[in-house]
């Protein structure tokens, strides 16, 4: 199967990110590219959900089996292919982009990103979307159309490692369903002890893992969705502060507003009222 797309450019010029051009290939065991140096004006991003490829970087064969991908940036030198004995099913993009996103200054840097996904991160769902709209185009489309680009790398700078990673991706989705948790319930009288308990690792290295996916540590995690509920009870109920307090996971309302007004640059009951007024 080979399913291919080319965009006109936008009718609006401000866009973060705009495909150009976008495709899937499987059962093509032809499948294979070599780009000289500044032929290609776009970055390239390539996703292997099965079968077998390779890509060729500074004269190193890199094999890409199902769960990894690569991105070229602007410019580079590309050789790229399937394997022809078992053909990838691989999704593909050129796009164009002036955001600052680590995994781009990375391709951007080394000319060449490479790294392993979690394919059940609804990265499939995002590209048949995309599929559907390029079918019809119609210049209507064209914000859904980058939106779900930038849904894809942002996703995917959630939900992916470098092929030498330090932290694998079953462990990273385990603390993202750690964290999950901690959001629906964080009433709860969590401790840095229960919560590395769930995740099923010691408190010390839960710490270090969780600071390192999730950008912050597990206590102002949950400090901040225990603020989230507070605010929303806040905004959408009559529960007196107290009450909210306790329904959001703080043993005392003076700690709750104290807490509250640091983070937010007013006591609850000012927050309150901006809703009303």
């Amino acid at each position: 199967m080979r399913q291919h797309w080319v965009l006109p450019q936008p009718a609006y010029a401000h866009y973060v990110c705009y495909p150009e051009m976008l495709g899937r290939y499987s059962e093509f065991p032809e499948h294979a590219e070599r780009r000289s140096e500044g032929f290609l004006n776009s970055y390239n991003l390539h996703m292997v959900f099965s079968g077998e490829g390779y890509v060729f970087h500074e004269g190193t064969r890199i094999p890409m089996t199902g769960g990894s991908g690569f991105l070229f940036p602007r410019g580079a030198y590309q050789q790229y292919g399937s394997d022809p004995a078992q053909p990838w099913d691989v999704r593909w993009m050129h796009f164009a982009t002036g955001l600052s996103l680590p995994m781009l200054e990375e391709a951007d840097q080394s000319r060449g990103y490479f790294f392993t996904f979690d394919p059940g991160s609804g990265y499939e769902e995002r590209f048949e979307e995309m599929y559907r709209l390029s079918s019809a185009y119609e210049t209507r489309s064209e914000p859904r159309l980058s939106a779900l680009l930038y849904e894809i790398l942002v996703t995917l700078m959630q939900n992916s490692e470098p092929l030498q990673g330090s932290v694998p991706l079953e462990i990273r989705h385990s603390i993202r369903l750690t964290a999950d948790r901690i959001y629906r319930e964080c009433e709860q009288p969590w401790t840095l002890e229960a919560m590395a308990r769930l995740a099923g690792y010691s408190s010390y290295h839960f710490l270090r893992l969780f600071r390192s996916i999730m950008g912050k540590t597990p206590n102002r995690y949950l400090s901040d969705c225990r603020i989230a509920r507070a605010k929303l009870l806040l905004a959408s109920t009559e529960l007196s502060v107290a009450q909210i307090a306790g329904q959001s996971g703080f043993q005392q309302s003076s700690y709750f507003i104290k807490v509250f007004r640091q983070q937010e640059g007013m006591p609850p009951n000012q927050y309150r009222r901006s809703f009303r007024s």
